[in-house]
């Protein structure tokens, strides 16, 4: 293995939801953390369909896993989830990293480079020899675990561990996992019988097979290599003592979007293939903002899938008041990653469909105000989606360039109440009067955002303070999860 120094960077957390609509994270007394199915799932299933996956290989000591709404899974599971959870390169290498085969050797002169890396949300799953869990690829940008056989409700999900390791891993000479077919002890493919090899040999994973096509002379060894990030620092503004969180780009949501720096060196979004109006641009992930709620973020990118994601480590400072952030109904910040990259426009090419997506729902979708082209810049505007910026660095003044532009980034608060006026009779897909065949045409406001609704109903009536004014320090930020509400899983 290649030895290289530790990064010189700060700790940073790794997002981990502890618990989606797919899994919770349970304690057992037994095997520890693991991972347990929260609906039933056919044989042959995406089994994290509605969960977030990504990889991530540069860790130090001081990193830890920030278990996101780790309350609510503690009450589901029965059992206490901790805030936090350390991560170490001893986990990475020898108990909680998989080894994959990331890159060929064109030369032939080995088998490729192998390196170890975190995944999200499988880290955590324990073993078995008869697992409920299945994968074809160790690609999570295509969704790589399937259900083995039909899974109910509350059953561990599991993976065997001797399709992903081959020498080197979380070994022990007794296995737990109580299968009809155990084998006893969990050493790794290596110490398997040479009967076993063969029956597990087309299901292991890349790199546990060309380990073992080197080892039985049918080819040439692959390279091990420790991947170390750089520390990056490419904003002014971040510093040590920043909230670091590693978070996944673009290419792991399959959406044709990039992220990279615009004339000015900020970083924006931007298409990577035309879009017609109307038609989903990608999809995002959204949660509570962490860290206190409004506190800025240095939001690290993780591993890097393809060509158009930004170098491992690279960091991009996330200021809730000065970015594409959101807020609920109640007035709290929402985080929403690389979604928070998009800038302003008064004629903005991107709009949220809040009529037919449940807000619920961690996954939202962006969609397309007119026809985009490849390698055009994504914008939203900043005074449909937020009531009150007034608090933001020069949002006084605005200059998008748009043939409507309003002069201003303030909020619907700020906006003449003739541009007001227009963005309330706008479809959620910011069509105008007289909509020209337009659909969705019997809700007043849809081109607004819930917050922005609820803030303007209140004004309108006198009734009450502004949602805005909400408290956002940490503990009303996590009870105002989507998982914290009643209502949000009733057949519970």
């Amino acid at each position: 293995m290649t030895s290289t120094p530790e990064a010189d960077r700060p700790p940073q957390a790794i997002y981990y939801p502890a618990i989606t609509s797919d899994y919770t994270l349970k304690d057992d007394a037994e095997t520890g953390l693991g991972l347990y199915a929260r609906r039933n799932i056919k044989k042959g299933e995406l089994i994290f369909e509605d969960s977030i996956e990504f990889m991530f290989s540069d860790v130090i000591e001081g990193d830890y896993l920030l278990l996101q709404d780790h309350r609510y899974a503690s009450k589901k599971s029965g059992t206490k989830i901790p805030a936090t959870l350390p991560v170490t390169r001893k986990m990475l290498l020898l108990t909680h990293g998989v080894p994959g085969l990331m890159k060929a050797d064109p030369t032939g002169e080995t088998a490729g480079t192998i390196s170890w890396r975190l995944e999200m949300p499988c880290m955590l799953a324990n073993h078995s020899c008869n697992p409920s869990v299945i994968d074809n690829s160790h690609d999570v940008c295509k969704g790589e675990a399937f259900a083995a056989r039909d899974i109910k409700k509350g059953e561990e999900l599991t993976y065997n561990y001797v399709l992903q390791y081959y020498d080197r891993g979380p070994f022990f000479e007794k296995c737990l996992c109580g299968s009809s077919d155990c084998l006893g002890q969990m050493m790794g493919f290596k110490a398997l019988s040479d009967e076993n090899k063969a029956k597990y040999l087309p299901m292991a994973s890349a790199a546990v097979q060309a380990m073992h096509k080197a080892d039985v002379g049918e080819g040439p060894p692959p390279k091990e290599e420790l991947i170390v990030v750089p520390h990056h620092k490419v904003s002014t503004d971040s510093d040590n003592n920043s909230n670091r969180l590693v978070f996944p780009g673009p290419s792991y949501a399959l959406a044709d979007v990039e992220m990279k720096q615009d004339d000015d060196g900020k970083y924006a979004l931007y298409s990577t293939k035309d879009f017609a109006f109307g038609e989903r641009v990608y999809e995002f992930w959204r949660m509570d903002w962490p860290f206190g709620g409004r506190d800025p973020i240095d939001m690290v990118a993780s591993n890097k899938l393809n060509e158009n994601d930004l170098t491992d480590g690279t960091i991009m400072r996330l200021v809730p008041t000065e970015c594409a952030a959101k807020k609920d109904r109640s007035g709290h910040f929402l985080f929403s990653g690389w979604d928070l990259l998009t800038q302003h426009s008064c004629e903005p090419n991107l709009t949220y469909n809040d009529l037919h997506e449940d807000e619920e729902d961690e996954w939202q979708g962006a969609y397309a105000t007119r026809a985009i082209k490849k390698g055009e810049k994504l914008t939203i505007d900043y005074n449909s989606v937020l009531w009150d910026r007034s608090d933001s660095r020069n949002a006084d003044e605005c200059n998008c360039g748009a043939g409507k532009c309003v002069g201003t980034m303030m909020g619907f608060k700020f906006l003449p109440k003739e541009a007001q006026l227009e963005r309330k009779l706008m479809t959620w897909r910011r069509v105008s009067p007289p909509y020209d065949g337009e659909k969705d045409t019997d809700y007043l406001g849809m081109a607004l955002t819930p917050h922005v609704r609820e803030c303007w109903r209140a004004d309108e009536k006198l009734s009450g303070d502004c949602p805005d004014t909400a408290p956002s320090d940490s503990s009303s930020s996590e009870s105002s999860s989507s998982y914290d509400s009643d209502s949000s899983d009733e057949e519970d």
